[in-house]
């Protein structure tokens, strides 16, 4: 018999390349990177949220890229758009900048230099993540803003196998994880895994700050979100499933406070 492997990472961060030659972006005096349980991602020039407006679009998925039939590809795009329309909730109301989910479709993503202002396309791919096409990774490119280290927006690719039945297959509660933690890469939030009790001077896979009901950064690496409660059910990860945990909103916070300062 066959036993199913869950996707071991559900959300991980691309090499990504920001407007401007970015090896040592400069920052302002008095902005703020890091804090309990969240990170932001300013080796790659992203120092802070911009007020204006973001828009999350869904790239038109091409079934010679993501090896799904008719009905998985309509079961993912349902669900990506369900997660993508909660997850913009939220950031709206935690940062005040404005998120929304747009209808129809977007235009595949290549290159920072020429993408959309404040525009996150998402799309479907077979194993997106390069190099070494890993089964079971999905992917953010965020860019950042030349002028000042504001986030630019980016595109983001979602692993297809999490909707073929086999080895990589994922539950809903993990893909909803998985979609807010890219589109937290895509506007400037890093891993926020820190070096544990091991004290080996890694930041290992899962490594990050907790609480009882086990719940860890959305951010963390490679996936995190609610947990199930000290001697619950999964229920409650479920119910919370694809939400900013408290560590993260922190991190958004500050993300947008860095833009006025």
């Amino acid at each position: 018999m066959t036993v199913k492997k869950i996707a071991r990472s559900l959300g991980v961060l691309a090499a990504a390349v920001g407007l401007v030659a970015l090896s040592n972006p400069a920052h302002a005096a008095g902005d703020v990177y890091q804090g309990t349980g969240w990170k932001i991602l300013k080796q790659r020039g992203i120092q802070s949220l911009s007020p204006d407006p973001y828009v999350i679009k869904i790239v038109k998925p091409k079934a010679a890229d993501t090896k799904l039939n008719a009905a998985r590809t309509k079961a993912a795009e349902a669900q990506l758009r369900a997660q993508l329309k909660k997850t913009a909730a939220q950031l709206t109301s935690v940062t005040g900048t404005k998120f929304t989910l747009a209808g129809g479709y977007q235009k595949e993503e290549t290159a920072c230099s020429t993408a959309e202002r404040h525009v996150i396309a998402v799309g479907l791919k077979y194993r997106p993540f390069t190099p070494g096409n890993k089964p079971g990774y999905s992917q953010a490119h965020p860019c950042s803003a030349s002028g000042n280290q504001s986030a630019w927006g980016g595109w983001i690719w979602v692993d297809s196998e999490y909707w073929i039945p086999g080895d990589w297959a994922a539950s809903p509660a993990r893909v909803s994880n998985m979609m807010s933690h890219e589109v937290g890469h895509s506007i400037g939030l890093d891993h926020a895994n820190v070096d544990g009790p091991d004290a080996n001077k890694t930041a290992d896979p899962y490594e990050c700050v907790s609480n009882s009901s086990k719940d860890l950064p959305v951010m963390c690496s490679p996936n995190g979100g609610h947990g199930r409660a000290k001697g619950g059910t999964d229920a409650r990860a479920r119910k919370y499933a694809g939400q900013y945990t408290k560590w993260d909103i922190a991190g958004l916070k500050a993300l947008k406070a860095n833009f006025s300062r």
